[in-house]
C-alpha cells in the first residue's frame, strides 16, 4: 500500500528550510558545471542532477510517512545498517586505500552515510522506549553501547570522518534529553584520556594528516598539498571572485578532490567573499530551522530526531569548512548538499525529509 499524504499537513511545510536547501543545491550544480563547461563538466553536473532527483524522491517518501512509524521500526533499521556496514568488508570496493562502497548494479552505495540517519532513529527509539525517570548514567551507557559497534566498523573501513560525526550527534542528543553535565563531563574526560591510544590504530596516511595539520610545511607536495591548494584557491577569489572562466586553480585541476570534499574552495575562488557569505548564510538558515523544529516539537521522539539530524548537518558543515580552510585536520567529510556524490546527496535529502515530517506533524 502506498503511503497517503494528509493534505492538511502541507499547510505546515517549512518553506524556509526548503529554500535554504534549494539555494545550496543550486550552488552545487553551478560549481560542478563551471569546473569544465565542456563534455566532462556537463557529464559530472548531469550525474549530480540525477542524484538530486533520486534524493528528492526519497525525501518525498520519508515526508509521506509519519516519523513516529520510522522511529518504531528503528531496531530493524539498526540491524540492517550494521549488516550493510559488515557487508562492506565482503562485497566492498576499495578506492584510495579505503573500503567504503558497495556496488548494487550500476549504483555505488556508501553504507556509512546512510547509517548516520539510522543512528539518530535508533537513539530516538531507545531513549524514549527506556523511559528512565531521570536520564543520566543509563542513557549514556546505552547510547555508547549503540554507538560502539558501528563506530568501530566505520573506523575499520577506514572512514574516520564519518565515525567521528556520530560522537557530537550522541552528545547533542544526550544534552537535549537532560543528562547531567557532570555525567557527560566524566565521559568526555575518559574519551580525551584515551586519545593517545587512538594514535596506534590510525592508518599511516591518517597519522600524516594529523602531523601536517600541526606542521603545514611538513609535506607541501604530499599530504599537505590539498589544503595548501585549497587556501590558494580561496584567497585568490578575493572579494567578488574570479568567475567560472577565471578560476584557474579549480579549472586547471591544481586543486585535487575539487568536486567532492574541497568543493567549497572551488566555490570561493569563483564567487569570492560575497558568494561565500551567501552560501554560509544558506547553511546557517538550514541549521537554525532544524534546531527550531527540534525546539518546537511537542513529543520526545520528534525532538530527539530533529536535534540529531540537525547536528549531523551542522557537524559536517563545520568540519568540512574547517578542514578546507586549514583550521581542522583533513578527515574526508563531504559538504552536505554541495559536494558531488550520490550517497551523500540522497542521505542529506532524506534527512531534510525527516525534519519536514516532524515539522508538518507537530500541529497534526
Amino acid at each position: 500500500m502506498m503511503p497517503r499524504v494528509d493534505r492538511r499537513l502541507l499547510l505546515n511545510v517549512d518553506w524556509w528550510l526548503l529554500a535554504a536547501a534549494g539555494c545550496i543545491i543550486a550552488f552545487s550544480m553551478l560549481s560542478l558545471w563551471s569546473l569544465a563547461p565542456g563534455r566532462g563538466g556537463s557529464a559530472l553536473a548531469w550525474r549530480q542532477l540525477s542524484w538530486v532527483g533520486l534524493g528528492l524522491i526519497a525525501m518525498l517518501v520519508v515526508v509521506s510517512v509519519d516519523y513516529r512509524q520510522l522511529v518504531r521500526a528503528a531496531p530493524a533499521w539498526y540491524v540492517l545498517g550494521v549488516a550493510l556496514l559488515l557487508s562492506v568488508f565482503l562485497l566492498g570496493r576499495t578506492v584510495s586505500g579505503a573500503r567504503r562502497w558497495i556496488h548494487l548494479g550500476p549504483v555505488t552505495v556508501q553504507p556509512s552515510e546512510l547509517f548516520k540517519l539510522v543512528f539518530v532513529l535508533t537513539l530516538a527509539w531507545a531513549l524514549t522506549a527506556w523511559r528512565t525517570p531521570s536520564p543520566s548514567r543509563g542513557a549514556v551507557l546505552g547510547t555508547l553501547a549503540l554507538m560502539g559497534v558501528p563506530f568501530l566498523l566505520v573506523v575499520r573501513q577506514p572512514d574516520l570522518g564519518t565515525a567521528l560525526v556520530l560522537v557530537p550527534v550522541a552528545a547533542a542528543i544526550l544534552v537535549g534529553i537532560g543528562v547531567r553535565a557532570r555525567v557527560l563531563g566524566i565521559v568526555g574526560l575518559v574519551g580525551v584520556s584515551a586519545l593517545p591510544l587512538a594514535w596506534f590504530v590510525l592508518k599511516p596516511y591518517q597519522r600524516d594528516r594529523l602531523l601536517v595539520y600541526l606542521d603545514p610545511v611538513r609535506d607541501p607536495l604530499g599530504t599537505a598539498y590539498n589544503v595548501i591548494q585549497a587556501k590558494i584557491a580561496i584567497g585568490s577569489g578575493q572579494f567578488f571572485g574570479k568567475g567560472p572562466s577565471g578560476a584557474t586553480q579549480s579549472r586547471l585541476a591544481f586543486l585535487p578532490e575539487r568536486h567532492t570534499d574541497f568543493i567549497f574552495a572551488v566555490f570561493a575562488e569563483m564567487w569570492g567573499f560575497i558568494g561565500c557569505l551567501v552560501l554560509i548564510a544558506a547553511y546557517g538558515l538550514l541549521v537554525l530551522r532544524g534546531f527550531e523544529i527540534a525546539a518546537s516539537a511537542r513529543e520526545p521522539r520528534g525532538r530527539i530526531l530533529a536535534l540529531g539530524v540537525t547536528t549531523v548537518f551542522a557537524t559536517q558543515i563545520l568540519v568540512n569548512l574547517g578542514m578546507v580552510t586549514g583550521l581542522l585536520p583533513v578527515v574526508g567529510i563531504p559538504l552536505p548538499l554541495m559536494s558531488y556524490g550520490g550517497s551523500s546527496m540522497v542521505v542529506s535529502l532524506m534527512g531534510l525529509g525527516l525534519l519536514l515530517s516532524i515539522r508538518m506533524r507537530q500541529f497534526h
